[in-house]
């Protein structure tokens, strides 16, 4: 829970604990906190540290890694990379040089990875210097559409993803850093999902829970089927 200076502090970026993260990317908190924090491990007898792909936006509290919206958002296109068999070393690479490109901390949640078309995603590939890499990135144009399909459902408001309007939701539900610290909520009513289901859960209707909320049904049942996917 964040105390009142700090929810002045992080209004507007969104708050999310490392659990929190994984339970609406569908990362494991395990790998969250790799990608985050780096890691320590044994390599041919010797201890090696594996850096962290990027440094959250906000510091941790009480000793715990909390994401902002940003990094969540970093979160679901790295998840994408890394299922396209990128592996870290290279991954590191390709963070780095776009980092450099787009003198951006957070370069997969800025709008000019969406918009400026395949030039760009070319030039961070070959400012790897890695020219397996490039290949790899390059060939079918494969760094693209991660990019793409990884932001298709991300919209901008200037040079920073603002929202993102997870499918599950069925365009009902927003994932909004200026709302609810940014938690799914509904996006007419601005109800959390997370109280939808709750009240769901302890066998209220569709019905009863519209009625008490004074949000349609449909609204109330998009947020209990966005629900049930997360926890899938």
């Amino acid at each position: 829970m964040l105390t009142a200076n700090e929810a002045d502090s992080y209004w507007g970026k969104g708050a999310y604990t490392a659990p929190e993260a994984s339970r609406l990317t569908g990362v494991p908190t395990s790998r969250i906190h790799r990608w985050l924090e780096g890691r320590t491990r044994s390599y041919n007898g010797e201890t090696v540290f594996d850096s962290a792909l990027w440094t959250p936006e906000l510091p941790a509290l009480e000793g715990k890694l909390h994401l902002s919206f940003r990094d969540l958002i970093e979160l679901r296109v790295v998840d994408r990379f890394r299922r396209a068999s990128t592996s870290l070393p290279y991954l590191r690479k390709v963070v780095s040089s776009a980092q450099q490109l787009l003198n951006d901390t957070h370069p997969f949640s800025n709008a000019r990875l969406k918009s400026d078309g395949k030039r760009l995603y070319l030039e961070i590939v070959s400012g790897t210097r890695e020219p397996a890499l490039v290949e790899l990135l390059s060939g079918q144009h494969a760094f693209h559409s991660i990019i793409s399909e990884g932001l298709k459902d991300v919209t901008y408001d200037g040079v920073s993803a603002a929202y993102w309007t997870p499918g599950e939701g069925r365009g009902a539900v927003v994932v909004d850093p200026r709302r609810s610290f940014g938690q799914p909520v509904l996006v007419r009513s601005g109800v959390p999902t997370a109280t939808i289901r709750l009240q769901a859960q302890s066998g209220r209707s569709v019905r009863e829970i519209g009625k008490d909320f004074e949000i349609d049904e449909a609204s109330v049942r998009s947020a209990i089927r966005f629900e049930e996917a997360l926890a899938a």
